[in-house]
């Protein structure tokens, strides 16, 4: 089965379940249609092992992934292929579209047609890791096609309890996440290396935040949506609650 996944913590797979339901639910809201149609193409940005991507992949004709990890592109390509999928038809590569590219010389690695033009882009439980994120939405939004739609899921501030109460570290700041929302769980939902929650840059976003993020990278009918269901994350005493979020936007046409 194409959203088959490893062997894993249940409140993981619970984790994933959820964000595959509730994004297949909101397929007119977001603007999917329900089956693909001529060259439906995908792009899933922190793909992750390709859960997303094989979640939309009955609605789309290609889905291609990008990812920092070396071992989450493996997983992707893996399960693609265990599943009879072609690599013209799902396949991941390493690569940050985010990053400056150093040498004056060097060709940006995604400058190629294959990485433009696409219908669909999405980044699940990635952008906040993303410092600032609006650069990611505007990195995003450029590889859609006219008409295109970005989707992000991510936590939503507004079920966010900061214990610690630290005025550094309130909605849209940067610093220490010692403010016990299960950030010591997140990176085995992101598919990231453990002790990499230094990188996460934010607690979360709201509404408001988002529809601004959005907006300003060129985006109209845009929609923020909370899932209807809090999510656990973890085990036990341990175990906390928290809301995600879906966001959506149309890239503009020129006119």
């Amino acid at each position: 089965s194409l959203v088959s996944a490893p062997n894993r913590a249940p409140w993981i797979s619970d984790l994933a379940n959820q964000i595959q339901t509730e994004v297949v639910a909101c397929l007119d809201w977001i603007g999917i249609p329900q089956q693909a149609s001529g060259d439906t193409r995908l792009l899933d940005y922190a793909c992750g092992s390709g859960e997303l991507s094989r979640t939309l992949f009955p609605y789309v004709n290609e889905a291609k992934g990008i990812d920092v990890s070396a071992a989450s592109v493996k997983a992707y390509n893996d399960q693609a292929g265990a599943a009879g999928v072609s690599e013209e038809k799902m396949y991941a590569v390493q690569g940050n579209i985010l990053a400056p590219i150093e040498d004056a010389g060097a060709e940006d690695p995604f400058a190629d047609a294959v990485w433009q033009g696409f219908d669909i882009a999405v980044m699940s439980m990635a952008l906040h890791h993303v410092a600032p994120p609006e650069d990611a939405i505007v990195k995003l939004v450029e590889r859609l096609k006219e008409g295109g739609v970005l989707v992000i899921i991510d936590w939503s501030l507004s079920s966010i309890v900061f214990q610690d109460a630290h005025p550094k570290f309130g909605p849209g700041d940067h610093g220490s996440h010692s403010h016990g929302h299960g950030h010591q769980h997140l990176p085995q939902v992101l598919n990231v290396a453990p002790g990499s929650e230094h990188t996460i840059t934010r607690a979360g976003f709201d509404k408001e935040e988002m529809e601004k993020m959005f907006a300003d990278a060129g985006c109209e009918d845009v929609g923020f949506a909370e899932f209807k269901d809090m999510t656990r994350l973890g085990d036990g005493e341990h175990a906390v609650m928290q809301r995600l979020f879906i966001a959506k936007g149309k890239k503009k046409g020129t006119k």
